[in-house]
């Protein structure tokens, strides 16, 4: 989140002029909150921008890799279960790296995409931030252990 991001939410959750400095530095820099005023605020900070970056920014499938497709004799498209909850890896096609998502919707139909929220930022200045919102079919899945290093 950069600095114009932060002062419009800030506005927006009416924080205190007094905390908003502290704030921003203790998120810019990753410290552990010094009040539980502090905390409290830098928590509804981050969960309100999560819940706007989710509703507004949305990536579209074509912006991942498939990685399944019918010649594939070890996974083919559609076998793989997912539920909401599940945390799933795509492949951005800007990075070529993976990007851990959380599955927050079921496809409505077969047509239809699932939706996920990205969980983790792993390429500085990506597109790709945190709580971003993304849509995506099975065959875009990255399969086997997860966490591992990506």
């Amino acid at each position: 989140m950069n600095k114009n991001q932060f002062d419009v939410l800030a506005r927006l959750l009416a924080l205190p002029e007094h905390l908003r400095d502290d704030l921003y530095r203790t998120h810019l820099q990753g410290e552990s909150p010094a009040t539980p005023e502090l905390a409290h605020a830098l928590e509804q900070l981050r969960t309100t921008d999560r819940a706007i970056r989710s509703a507004y920014v949305t990536h579209t499938p074509s912006e991942f890799r498939v990685v399944v497709g019918h010649h594939d004799t070890h996974r083919k498209p559609g076998s793989l279960k997912l539920r909401v909850g599940d945390t799933v890896r795509l492949v951005a096609h800007s990075t070529e790296r993976w990007i851990p998502v959380q599955v927050t919707a079921l496809p409505a139909s077969t047509k239809d995409y699932y939706r996920g929220e990205i969980l983790e930022q792993r390429v500085v200045g990506s597109k790709f931030q945190v709580g971003n919102g993304v849509l995506f079919g099975e065959d875009q899945v990255v399969t086997g252990s997860y966490p591992h290093k990506l």
